[in-house]
């Protein structure tokens, strides 16, 4: 055999050699792949099971349980799972764990007592006891001065039954036939006029806004009932303001 003949015959082995090992590496990858990915199994919901029954679930999916701790939930009962990781219907690994919460049922509160005391007060210690205000509602009490808090719910004491705004109070305005005397708004913006009213309870009814020259605009022209004049929270009041001509 000629040099030449020598040299093309190991040219042609040397690329044969070469494209077997590309098709064995190719064909190693490959069987990788569908090993790893055959290794991948869909995480089942865990969600309102109890503990055994999460953890039969996830075996039976080649996956382990992992207890991550506990936290008060009002929708799901107590020891039975309220959150989990990874969500259901993403994929994991087998063997892997998944990570679950159990519920401790809804979060008990102790509710401070706070009727017979003012509005302002009762709103602290409520705060204080991380127990939002919701709704306050006034009622007219002829033994119970304004501002002061007749009753509460949920009252006193434990309770795990809290509305999601909160808790309720119902406020005294006072006597039915309390009254005031009406201040002097003449000159006074409009805008602070009315704050010193209605924080007051009294109720302003209309605002009429008319021209007047040489006074700049939102400024109180007239009001009925005029100064120094008894008025009660039923009694309506009406307010004349400036505007810009």
């Amino acid at each position: 055999m000629t040099i030449k003949r020598f040299a093309i015959s190991l040219v042609k082995y040397s690329l044969l050699g070469l494209a077997l090992l590309v098709t064995v590496g190719l064909s190693a990858v490959t069987t990788m792949r569908v090993v790893l990915t055959s290794q991948e199994v869909v995480v089942p919901s865990l969600l309102g099971k109890s503990m055994p029954e999460a953890g039969g679930l996830a075996a039976r999916h080649r996956l382990l349980l992992r207890l991550e701790g506990r936290r008060n939930d009002g929708q799901v009962p107590v020891d039975r799972v309220v959150a989990q990781e990874p969500n259901p219907g993403s994929t994991l690994k087998s063997q892997r764990s998944i990570r679950v919460w159990v519920s401790l049922g809804p979060r008990r509160l102790r509710v401070p007592a706070v009727e017979g005391e003012s509005l302002r007060s009762g709103r602290l210690t409520l705060e204080q006891a991380q127990i939002p205000v919701g709704r306050v509602v006034d009622a007219f009490d002829p033994l119970v001065e304004e501002g002061i808090i007749l009753q509460q719910h949920p009252p006193a004491g434990d309770t795990d039954t809290l509305a999601a705004d909160g808790a309720s109070l119902l406020v005294s305005r006072g006597p039915l036939g309390a009254d005031y005397v009406m201040p002097d708004l003449i000159g006074q913006a409009a805008p602070e006029a009315l704050d010193r009213l209605r924080s007051g309870g009294l109720k302003v009814t209309d605002v009429h806004y008319r021209s007047y020259p040489g006074v700049a605009p939102g400024v109180v022209l007239r009001q009925v009932p005029p100064a120094g004049h008894r008025v009660s929270r039923q009694l309506p009041i009406t307010l004349d303001v400036s505007r810009a001509e």
